[in-house]
């Protein structure tokens, strides 16, 4: 198997992962990676007299040179895939999923999706209890695009006005009070016609402990309107640019509402999300590893332990480009509106899955 040499065998035979083995393949993948991204320039080489006509042979060339080039790439995939496998297995030792049963409310055969393409439900409470029955504060749907290797993260704003199976109409927040992720997976899909393969819910104390261990993320800039909102939270900062925060500072960050629109708000959690995201990259392979290791077992999850490696290999190729965004609802296809006494976004269902389904497949 690809990721046996990320393993060596302890004492008593068993199979152990060998961190520093994962750490070398990891710099040298990542080094190539980089290398292929922005590559050195060639040698100058004295120009060699014209060749006779006989001699050349430019076309064959050409496909040769390309041949090696794609063998490189594979190769380069095959490794990080194997690397990844082998980390998920070390990370995955104490977690234990739980499962998402099929969405009753809807046909399976009406859901849009793409075998090539893995949906999972990223959820943020506002507690540190994430087996909390509590309010949904982010559903951010990460889309691992294997047909155009892309990486896409889609935003479902709170207060949009839904159909709730089982609870009738109200703002899509409440589904995760109610009956928890299971409800918030099937309105997602029975409003929006996407199919979502998995999900992923986290506390925020997990969130902070996160961007804590992969030290911390920069923002681009920081206005007034949110330093006065920060202050209010006990954190001060001043407006600017590039300004590196800490985990407790992310996420008032990503919390901010008073002063700006939800809209806003989801823009920052999409944005934090892409910031860790790059600086897990960047981080020690180690002590990234250590780091997971004692997140995932804090983390509800329907994913299993195959779909963590699963989901690690296919991500390879989508993270050697830019993160794109989408907020649903889209632009133009919402209006405000008070319902039950809430103040609720009112959205054009049809025009939100025509938006997905463009932006997702």
């Amino acid at each position: 198997m690809a990721n046996e040499i990320y393993f060596d065998r302890g004492k008593n035979g068993a199979s152990q992962f060998d961190p520093e083995a994962f750490q070398k393949r990891f710099n040298g993948i990542r080094n190539e990676s980089e290398n292929k991204r922005n590559p050195p320039p060639a040698p100058q080489k004295p120009q060699p007299e014209a060749p006779k006509a006989a001699k050349q042979q430019p076309k064959k060339k050409k496909k040769h040179v390309f041949l090696k080039l794609i063998a490189v790439l594979l190769a380069l995939v095959l490794l990080a895939a194997g690397a990844l496998a082998g980390a998920a297995v070390y990370v995955t030792a104490d977690y234990e999923p739980i499962e998402l049963k099929a969405n009753t409310a809807v046909s399976e055969s009406s859901l849009m999706g793409n075998p090539a393409v893995t949906n999972i439900l990223l959820m943020g409470i506002d507690t540190k209890d994430v087996h909390a029955k509590t309010r949904s504060d982010s559903m951010i749907l990460m889309s691992v695009d294997n047909v155009h290797s892309a990486l896409k993260l889609s935003s479902f704003m709170r207060d949009m006005y839904v159909t709730v199976p089982g609870h009738g109409d109200t703002k899509l927040t409440h589904a995760c009070a109610y009956e928890g992720p299971q409800l918030t997976v099937d309105t997602i899909e029975l409003n929006f016609g996407i199919r979502i393969d998995g999900y992923i819910k986290i506390g925020y104390g997990i969130f902070v402990e996160l961007v804590n261990g992969i030290g911390g993320i920069t923002v681009s800039e920081i206005d007034a309107t949110e330093s006065q909102a920060l202050a209010r939270e006990g954190v001060n900062i001043e407006p600017g640019t590039n300004i590196h925060l800490n985990g407790h500072q992310a996420l008032q960050y990503c919390r901010i509402r008073k002063g700006q629109s939800d809209f806003q708000r989801t823009e920052r959690q999409r944005e934090a999300i892409t910031l860790i995201i790059k600086q897990a990259l960047k981080t020690n392979p180690v002590k990234l590893l250590k780091l997971a290791r004692s997140i995932v077992p804090q983390v509800e999850s329907s994913l299993s332990k195959a779909d963590i490696i699963k989901l690690a290999v296919k991500a390879v190729p989508c993270l050697l480009k830019d993160i794109t965004q989408l907020q649903i609802p889209a632009e133009g296809t919402w209006s405000s509106g008070t319902r039950d006494g809430m103040s609720v976004l009112v959205v054009d269902k049809d025009a939100n899955k025509k938006a997905l389904k463009d932006f997702i497949y």
